[in-house]
């Protein structure tokens, strides 16, 4: 009874029991949701908290954040509850159990293994294999395009490569976070799958910090 009785009312409600019929993962399904989790995870403590993720979700743009309904620390614990699954406890912090227990439930709705996995490699721009030929290819592929586009631009004016950092430093936090580099390699009309964003952002950001600030960029743009 207290396993099917999520909310502890001493009733079980008809998503409670359906919750608890659910199928574990598989491990192809739970090696991507651990990707996921580890991608977030900057600080390799097990638990997804605020400022794990203040660099990475940018809040600036919020309409909450933008009317100050809402405050930075607010928007970004209300992101993370999304995310604690039918069991967690709401308190801005995602535990590994309750990010597994979140996709666990997703995973219901989705029979395919393949279409699961094509959806967190899209969320997550992480790709299901990081070390095969395909991948380590167009990671290189990306790096070597990205760099020569932006060389040919800066090197008639090396003022100008502060600009183009800038210019994609939408809410001028002083470094890139993952979707403004994905911004930046569409703008730079270089066709590549979301999934292998992530290996190209991990290269850029040497320090793991979860963006890429203005001296890495310089560092690899100009091969330093």
């Amino acid at each position: 009874m207290k396993y099917y009785d999520i909310n502890g009312d001493g009733n079980v409600g008809y998503e409670e029991f359906l919750n608890g019929l659910r199928d574990e993962l598989n491990q192809r399904r739970k090696n991507m949701v651990l990707k996921a989790f580890a991608m977030m995870d900057k600080d390799g403590s097990g638990v997804i908290s605020v400022s794990d993720i203040a660099n990475i979700y940018d809040v600036s743009r919020n309409p909450d954040f933008i009317e100050k309904r809402l405050t930075k620390d607010q928007i970004l614990m209300n992101f993370l509850n999304q995310f604690d699954g039918a069991r967690g406890n709401n308190d801005g912090k995602v535990t590994l159990d309750e990010f597994m227990d979140y996709y666990r439930d997703l995973s219901m709705s989705l029979p395919s293994d393949e279409y699961f996995v094509q959806m967190m490699e899209s969320t997550w721009q992480v790709p299901e294999e990081d070390n095969n030929a395909q991948t380590q290819q167009t990671v290189s592929m990306l790096l070597k395009e990205v760099r020569e586009r932006i060389f040919q631009l800066a090197r008639r004016d090396p003022n100008l490569l502060r600009k183009i950092f800038n210019d994609f430093d939408l809410n001028q936090s002083g470094g890139l976070t993952i979707d403004e580099v994905t911004n930046l390699i569409a703008k730079l009309q270089i066709s590549v799958e979301r999934k292998y964003v992530y290996p190209f952002f991990k290269v850029v950001d040497a320090d793991n910090s979860g963006t890429i600030e203005y001296e890495e960029f310089e560092a690899y743009i100009m091969g330093k």
